[in-house]
């Protein structure tokens, strides 16, 4: 505001000039009018006075002029020093240094050994959008991580930053191996971290995201793939396969614990009738009803239901007792009662009804896991022969038959 008012300096000097040659004109014009006007006998001072000043205006006006034609001396340029051939060789290594580490496709960080940041190139800002500016040369490392932290940009750290920095300073520059790190924007880098003879720490940094994005995909792949090979594809429950391995694992695990294993074997009565009567399709939806109705009957941790074949089913009940194995066996009879599904083709009743053959026991050294299936099946098979839509438990007739014993095949109900 106040600069706007003010009036340049070139133009003050231009006006000087001509003011002071005309102010020396009119003085010594009037000096002489003074004199020829002035009658005898009267003072010289007032004319001797008006003729000086008009004799230093004269003067004033030959410098103005003086300075102006004459441009006044600039100081002398000191010539600037050569730099030493040591200084000079030290400064192209220097940036030599810099141009190398910005033409790698990896970040790096150069520590001293204060653990003070003293060079970073252009790939870690690429990685990491600003992660370091000019300003962080000089700092500390835990000084530039404090900030990061506060700025919630180590997603490892959110929720416990303390505790992280301090784990993090533990370790430092102590890794021998290298260190995966997410970042934000799920972004994942390979960090190396090694110590220089001169104590210093260099840091490289790796993207691998591509790699541990393909690598994700690839265990969710194989997870999936692993899943559908212990999966009925019909029902969801576990397969064949799938309750083979785990009845093999909880029968050694009962025998180190002592502790009893139970196995209920279900089948679903006059199936074959309900498929021709109402179609494959509906039969198909039948069956994972039936597999819905079962899996609300398991409770406990580690208990199983499995698809076994066909119509049959199988649940295994690891530390079940005869008394809960027989509590769950009329669960699932109460709870398909409860769904009434219709099945107009059974002579046992106007709705779907299962068979349930029980089987429980300590495992020991002198069974094996077949020999509770071989129970379980045959106490099934005498539920059926025995009015069907009930369950039975396994005696010890039932125990030692034979696994490749012929099942007696129930007769037809009137």
């Amino acid at each position: 505001m106040y600069s706007s008012m003010r009036f340049p300096r070139n133009s003050d000097k231009s006006l000087w000039l001509p003011l002071l040659a005309l102010l020396a004109l009119v003085s010594e014009a009037g000096a002489w009018w003074w004199i020829a006007r002035m009658p005898g006998g009267m003072s010289w001072q007032g004319p001797t006075l008006l003729g000086l000043g008009a004799a230093l205006c004269a003067v004033a006006v030959s410098l103005l002029l003086w300075r102006k034609i004459v441009p006044p001396r600039e100081a002398p340029i000191e010539p600037q020093r050569p730099m030493s051939p040591t200084k000079l060789d030290s400064l192209q290594a220097r940036q030599l240094l810099a141009s190398s580490l910005d033409a790698l496709d990896v970040g790096v960080e150069i520590w001293d050994e204060h653990d003070r940041l003293v060079l970073y190139n252009k790939k870690l800002n690429l990685m990491r959008v600003n992660f370091h500016t000019p300003a962080d040369i000089g700092q500390s490392f835990e000084a530039l991580v404090r900030a990061k932290l506060k700025q919630h940009l180590v997603p490892a750290a959110i929720g416990r930053e303390q505790e992280w920095l301090t784990q993090r300073l533990a370790t430092r520059g102590t890794h021998t191996e290298p260190q995966l790190k997410e970042l934000a924007g799920n972004q994942w880098v390979n960090t190396y971290e090694t110590r220089t003879p001169e104590g210093f720490l260099v840091a490289s940094w790796v993207d691998v995201t591509e790699l541990v994005r393909k690598g994700r995909m690839l265990e969710a792949s194989n997870r999936r793939l692993a899943q559908q090979s212990a999966t009925d594809e019909l029902t969801g429950l576990a397969n064949r396969r799938r309750f083979d391995e785990a009845l093999e694992v909880e029968w050694q695990r009962a025998a180190r614990s002592v502790t009893p294993l139970s196995l209920l074997m279900v089948d679903i009565d006059h199936f074959k009738n309900y498929n021709d009567c109402y179609g494959h399709v509906a039969g198909d939806e039948c069956l994972r009803r039936v597999a819905s109705v079962l899996g609300q009957c398991v409770r406990r941790a580690g208990e199983l239901v499995a698809r076994y074949g066909g119509e049959e089913f199988v649940m295994l009940l690891p530390g079940a007792d005869m008394a809960h194995a027989c509590e769950t066996a009329q669960n699932c009879l109460d709870l398909i009662e409860e769904k009434a599904l219709p099945h107009a083709t059974s002579v046992t009743a106007p709705h779907v009804t299962f068979s349930i053959g029980i089987a429980c026991l300590l495992p020991d050294a002198t069974l094996n896991p077949a020999s509770l299936v071989n129970a379980a099946d045959t106490a099934m098979y005498r539920a059926k022969t025995s009015g069907r839509a009930h369950y039975e438990v396994a005696d010890q007739a039932d125990w030692e038959i034979d696994k490749d014993t012929p099942r007696t095949q129930p007769s037809p109900l009137s």
